[in-house]
């Protein structure tokens, strides 16, 4: 009885076994958000956005914000790079705007997008948007 339950066994670990392997191969950038208040300086122009991202120990990750206000049309954008740990990493970006109109305290999206990257060679691409609340420095 042992001998005919062994190919089910050996054949359940094996797709366990590929489960993992592609989730870990997939798993570049992961637990990501954008913090729901960021700081407007004192004259609009420019922005502080901070949250937290995870990716794959040894790999580097570049990180592009933009931030957008409809209710002043002001657009600002920021990036920083991070050597990535495997574990919860804050960022932060200051963000300068693009264009005439300034920020205001008040509602605004913010849209983020990181790229890993092991030897000079991309190996994820992920981007997240938040409605997040500007308030003054």
């Amino acid at each position: 009885m042992l001998h005919s339950r062994f190919p089910v066994t050996a054949a359940l670990v094996a797709i366990l076994a590929g489960l993992l392997a592609a989730s870990a191969a997939f798993a570049r950038v992961a637990r990501n958000t954008i913090d729901p208040v960021a700081v407007v300086s004192q004259d609009g122009r420019h922005l502080f956005v901070t949250g937290p991202v995870e990716c794959t120990p040894g790999e580097r990750s570049r990180l592009r914000v933009t931030v957008s206000q409809r209710s002043t049309g002001a657009v600002a954008e920021g990036r920083t790079f991070e050597t990535c740990t495997g574990s919860a990493q804050q960022w932060e970006v200051e963000a300068s705007i693009l264009g005439k109109a300034k920020f205001e305290e008040g509602p605004a999206t913010a849209v983020a997008i990181a790229v890993t990257s092991d030897r000079d060679s991309a190996t994820d691409a992920h981007q997240w948007l938040v409605n997040v609340t500007l308030v003054a420095e």
